[in-house]
Order: C-alpha cells, then sequence, then structure tokens
C-alpha cells in the first residue's frame, strides 16, 4: 500500500473500521461495513490499471460480496446459494490466472513439487469435511462442486507459481493460500462452533485476498520480473 495515494489510504481505513466491527458488534453489522472494502477496492483498480477492466474481476468482486453476504446472514440458511456462488468464484480466478500465464513446457519435478504441497492441504480438508459433513447431506452436489473448483483454484495458482515464479503468480498464490485457510476457519465457524475470534479471522483474510488479488490484477505484464532471476 502506497499512504501516499488518497485511495490506498481510504482503503486501510476501511479495512480497520470492518476488523473492528467484527471484534466490537454483532456479525449482522459486517453487512454495512464488508462493502466499503470492496468499493475501495475498485477504485484503486479503475485509478491505476493500465489495462483495460476485467470484466470476469468486476463479476468476481460482485460475487464475493453477495456471496460475503449471505455468509453474514448465515451459510446455514444459504448453502445452496453460496456454494454456487462461490463455485463461480473459483472458475473465474482460474481462467484469470490462465489468460495470465504463457503456456511452455512443464519440468517433471514441478508436477512432483505440486504432488508433494497438495498431499497435506487434501488431508486438512478431508478432516475438516469429517466434521461438518452432517450438515451436507442435502446438498452434497453442490458442496462436491464447490470443493472440486475451489481445490483446483488452489493447486492451480501453486502450480503456476513453481512453474513460473513472476510477482503475478506469487500475488494469487498468497491469495489462495489465504482463501484455503479461510474456507476452513468458515466451515468450522458457519457448521460446527461459532466464535467471533473466527469471524474476524474470516474479515482479515477476506482484506488480505482482497489486497494481494488486486496486485495481481495491476501487476504490469511488460515487467515480468522473474523473482529467481532477482534473486540470483
Amino acid at each position: 500500500m502506497n499512504l501516499t495515494k488518497p485511495t490506498h489510504v481510504v482503503f486501510i481505513l476501511a479495512s480497520i473500521a470492518t476488523i473492528l466491527v467484527a471484534i466490537f458488534l454483532e456479525k449482522f453489522s459486517l453487512i454495512y461495513a464488508q462493502p466499503f472494502t470492496v468499493f475501495t477496492i475498485l477504485v484503486i483498480y479503475f485509478t491505476e490499471k493500465k489495462e483495460p477492466a476485467s470484466f470476469l474481476y468486476l463479476l468476481s468482486q460482485v460475487i464475493g460480496l453477495v456471496g460475503g453476504i449471505l455468509l453474514i446472514l448465515g451459510m446455514r440458511h444459504y448453502l445452496e446459494a453460496v456454494f454456487i456462488l462461490f463455485s463461480l468464484f473459483y472458475i473465474i480466478y482460474l481462467r484469470l490466472m490462465y489468460v495470465r500465464n504463457v503456456m511452455k513446457k512443464t519440468e517433471l519435478r514441478t508436477y512432483f513439487y505440486v504432488s508433494l504441497i497438495s498431499i497435506p492441504i487434501l488431508y486438512i480438508y478431508y478432516k475438516v469435511i469429517q466434521i461438518i459433513s452432517s450438515e451436507l447431506k442435502d446438498v452434497m452436489i453442490y458442496f462436491s462442486f464447490l470443493m472440486f473448483f475451489m481445490l483446483s483454484y488452489i493447486i492451480t495458482a501453486l502450480y503456476y507459481y513453481l512453474k513460473n515464479k513472476t510477482s503475478a503468480n506469487l500475488w494469487m498464490l498468497i491469495a489462495a493460500i489465504n482463501l484455503g485457510f479461510m474456507n476452513i476457519i468458515i466451515g468450522l465457524n458457519e457448521l460446527y462452533m461459532y466464535e467471533t475470534f473466527f469471524t474476524v479471522i474470516v474479515v482479515f483474510c477476506s482484506i488480505c485476498i482482497q489486497f494481494f488479488i488486486l496486485k495481481f490484477m495491476l501487476h504490469d505484464s511488460s515487467e515480468d520480473d522473474n523473482i529467481l532471476n532477482l534473486m540470483g
């Protein structure tokens, strides 16, 4: 964040205000606070983008906002809608990653590293699903699609970064890690045991995701600085 830019300062203030609302007020109050972070992110995007505006990125922000509101209202009451919305959300991010990465030959060790790192991720989600499975019996088909696209997004972000260590891929990988962690907290918080502290973590992670996805979208591909070369 550049503190000399008013739009960046407003985003930081909106984020702090949203976190404070999550800490001190009822969860429902986030309906009024959460949209401000999305609005300020979009203002930054439109004022700093060098390429034409991405319809998919704008759509993902709308879907994320609507899905977030449904989570605040009570995930148990909107399971099907939440699973459908966030499945679309992950499909969009998969597409955004694809169009920003040039296809080239992948080394065998990249597949090995992706597989090795994916094993603990899949195991953690398996254990979490075991905990909340009783709440998902009536929506298992929707949930299965959500899990497929969500894990595809996380693993693909890891794959693209290991394959091509650009700044843009790093930002998307960090966002994917935040999303992966946040989704575990959401599942436990909404379908197993509600804790205000979990809600605060979710809000913090969502802000981090917005920030790093924005950096991904604003990254200038003409200045594609390879991190390995910089470290070398």
